[in-house]
């Protein structure tokens, strides 16, 4: 190879000067195995070790309870402002509000969807609509439920006395 600035590089070698297969392969020592121990040797963990898995231990504790407690919050918030619209379109269809109107008909058109497993349950009389008031009073039974189900995943069982 003409001005070739890396004579002893083996990329720029030509291929008749590389080395073979077999010379390139006796320079590479053999991986020696390694030895099996009969039994696994007992793992010696000091008083801080412990302390620290410990406090690792109570702030994931502290960290799912705290989670947890902020979602029940989330849906409590939710239920509420869910059960408030649901009392205003009540209150709207039984004073007899138009539903031209903008405020009245988002208002509608927005719990429609919460009432659709309601509809149909009792006749609606009038204005009266006793559907959205079985909705409310489901909705805050399901909240109730889950609140309940939540608390017991965060709090520790009580020690029975005896």
């Amino acid at each position: 190879m003409p001005n070739n600035p890396y004579p002893d590089e083996p990329m720029r070698m030509a291929p008749t000067e590389a080395l073979s297969q077999t010379e390139r392969m006796e320079n590479i020592p053999l991986r020696q195995p390694t030895p099996v121990a009969a039994t696994p040797a007992p793992v010696k963990e000091t008083l801080a070790e412990a302390e620290t898995v410990e406090a690792t231990q109570e702030e994931e504790t502290r960290t799912v309870r705290y989670s947890i407690g902020r979602l029940s919050d989330f849906l409590q918030w939710f239920v509420g402002v869910l059960e408030i619209a649901l009392a205003l379109r009540f209150l709207l269809k039984l004073i007899g509000a138009q539903e031209t109107n903008p405020f009245a008909l988002i208002l509608y058109v927005s719990t429609n969807i919460v009432l659709y497993p309601f509809n149909g349950i009792i006749r609606t009389l009038g204005g009266f609509e006793p559907s959205t008031l079985i909705a409310m009073l489901v909705y805050a039974l399901t909240l109730w439920a889950i609140k309940r189900f939540l608390r017991i995943l965060i709090t520790n069982p009580e020690e029975t006395a005896g």
